[in-house]
């Protein structure tokens, strides 16, 4: 097993949760911090802001894919200067749905995001994990991370319609989704993000092959050429 694929295995308790939520204008939501896990958001429709607790808003836009490592709290509006109220969707909370949907705000222009949540265990913390920042912000290009383009897809569709088989198909799309988040911010161009550590090396291909072949055979005498 690779490096990321056995970080993941190794730290990750419990089962994901998610949901579908389509917001109407004027809408704000505060998401609290909730230690021992890590949550994302995806813009499936529209726009919106993200309001994180240091520095400015965020403008977001449809395809844009947010991860919070670490667990650490935001907050999200349709506008900068809209209020933002206290949870009333929040599936990274503990005792959260595999999936769900909902509909909250107002009566205005909607936005539709995907969210989730995932329980870590901190008694195995890996410093792969704990070297990533606080927010992980993937822009939505056109071309760049088909795959994870592709999971958000299926998973925003199979969460809306949910058929026969959902709980599997959605607890494995949500798996995937993290480790195509993880893989694409990993191949993310250097001079757009501050890296330090197991990040910093992964995110070189010489450095992070050789720690693959480390991490898969440890017992083999490796040596440096």
């Amino acid at each position: 097993m690779d490096v990321l694929s056995d970080v993941i295995a190794v730290m990750r308790t419990g089962r994901p949760r998610s949901a579908r939520v389509e917001w109407h204008a004027p809408w704000g939501q505060r998401f609290p911090s909730v230690p021992g896990s890590a949550g994302f958001q995806v813009i499936l429709q529209g726009s919106c802001w993200l309001l994180p607790p240091d520095g400015p808003p965020v403008a977001l836009a449809v395809g844009d894919v947010l991860f919070f490592p670490h667990g650490h709290g935001y907050a999200m509006a349709d506008q900068p200067t809209t209020p933002v109220d206290e949870p009333r969707c929040d599936p990274a909370a503990e005792g959260g749905d595999l999936f769900a949907s909902a509909s909250v705000g107002g009566s205005g222009a909607p936005t539709v995001t995907l969210c989730g949540g995932y329980e870590l265990d901190p008694a195995r913390a890996h410093p792969l994990l704990r070297d990533l920042p606080d927010l992980i912000h993937l822009p939505a290009r056109l071309g760049l991370h088909p795959e994870l383009r592709a999971a958000v897809e299926l998973l925003g569709a199979e969460v809306h319609k949910p058929r026969l088989g959902a709980d599997t198909i959605v607890s494995a799309l949500l798996d995937m989704l993290l480790l195509y988040i993880l893989r694409a911010w990993f191949d993310a161009p250097r001079e757009h993000c501050t890296v330090s550590g197991w990040a910093q090396a992964l995110a070189d291909p010489g450095i992070s092959a050789a720690l693959d072949a480390i991490h898969r055979d440890p017992a083999h005498p490796w040596t440096c050429p």
